[in-house]
């Protein structure tokens, strides 16, 4: 059986659950696993856009209550995720980024006994469900000793949010506060055995990503291919074989229902959770969402499925200015979508977007 590619936007958006009610934020990222979310403002959005009713403070009272937090359990990459899911998967990733990093914590000077160093003063600094900013938390560093200008700093919470110490929790003015994970949001449950782990990472990529390949999934989880097609083995009759290398979940949401056209955060899930882009972002307009290839993505626009254009948020006095730059001209209809799309992102605001096409 071939899936064609507008097949395959509709199932992907449908898994993905943008734009389809019912869930609220925590519940929403539960169904992704995790999001990716290195730019906090973004990735509010990226939850919001995908809990249809909520808004901003929502989401962030959700990481207030240690509903979700945030940290790198893949790729060195900032994700948010329940808590539980990050130990999860730090399970499975955590050893070989340890690996992967350890040649450039030589470089820093970041030995053991500075690591030793740096658990003791963290632990010191945010015990008893205490947040710290991470200017906060460096200035102890400082006064135990440890120098974290030049990336250590950055070094070092990489290294401790590995080994399940520390995570981004609870908002502040700016960004989020540093709090030690078991203390903010204790385990509710044990950690399986791999083979369970790698079963239930799979099933919750495809949940939220389906249709996709075991080379999308590797490259989501930078897991060895192998591990991949384990799960896969793991996973039986839970998740079929659609052809073409396509895996989706036997148990999987319908297609209809999901408004034509979406506002989208840059990083989203619709374009970073697949090693191929191809059927969502024609690949002539690759570089009008990621300019230069220079792994930043742009907020994009997406009709039907397809990515048609970035667009641009201008914070004024009295609203919020959202300008579309589209790839090609676009008709009065898929104008209007767009315009819902900016209606909706207005609600999640709380303030009101006026919206224009470039």
């Amino acid at each position: 059986m071939t899936t064609t590619p507008a097949q395959l936007r509709a199932m992907r958006l449908a898994a993905q659950g943008v734009a389809v009610p019912g869930l609220g934020p925590a519940a929403a990222v539960e169904r992704m696993t995790a999001v990716q979310g290195q730019d906090l403002g973004q990735v509010l959005w990226a939850i919001g856009v995908r809990s249809p009713g909520s808004t901003r403070d929502d989401v962030r009272a959700a990481f207030d209550r240690g509903e979700l937090v945030r940290s790198w359990p893949m790729r060195g990459t900032l994700h948010a995720m329940r808590p539980d899911d990050l130990r999860l998967l730090l399970s499975l990733t955590a050893e070989r980024t340890i690996r992967a990093i350890a040649r450039r914590a030589t470089e820093l000077g970041i030995d053991d006994a500075v690591l030793a160093t740096a658990r003791d003063t963290t632990v010191d600094a945010l015990s008893g469900g205490r947040a710290l900013v991470r200017d906060d938390l460096f200035s102890a560093y400082r006064s135990a000793g440890i120098d974290p200008t030049g990336g250590r700093g950055y070094h070092v919470l990489l290294r401790l949010a590995q080994e399940g110490l520390v995570a981004w929790g609870p908002t502040a003015r700016v960004g989020q506060g540093l709090v030690l994970l078991d203390d903010w949001a204790p385990a509710t449950t044990d950690l399986p055995d791999r083979d369970e782990a790698l079963r239930r990472v799979l099933v919750g990529y495809l949940r939220g990503r389906g249709p996709a390949t075991e080379a999308d999934a590797a490259s989501w989880t930078k897991l060895p291919l192998g591990d991949v097609r384990r799960a896969r083995a793991a996973a039986g009759d839970t998740v079929e074989d659609l052809g073409d290398g396509l895996l989706a979940l036997a148990d999987r949401p319908p297609t209809g229902g999901v408004p034509t056209g979406h506002l989208l955060p840059g990083f989203d899930e619709y374009l970073l959770g697949y090693a191929d882009r191809s059927a969502q972002l024609d690949p002539v307009h690759a570089d009008r969402v990621v300019p230069g290839g220079n792994g930043i993505f742009l907020p994009m626009a997406v009709l039907r499925g397809r990515v048609v254009g970035a667009w641009t948020r201008t914070e004024r006095s009295r609203d919020v200015r959202v300008t579309l730059t589209p790839f090609e001209p676009l008709d009065d209809a898929a104008v209007r979508a767009l315009e819902a799309a900016a209606r909706r992102y207005a609600s999640f605001l709380a303030t009101p977007v006026s919206f224009s096409v470039a």
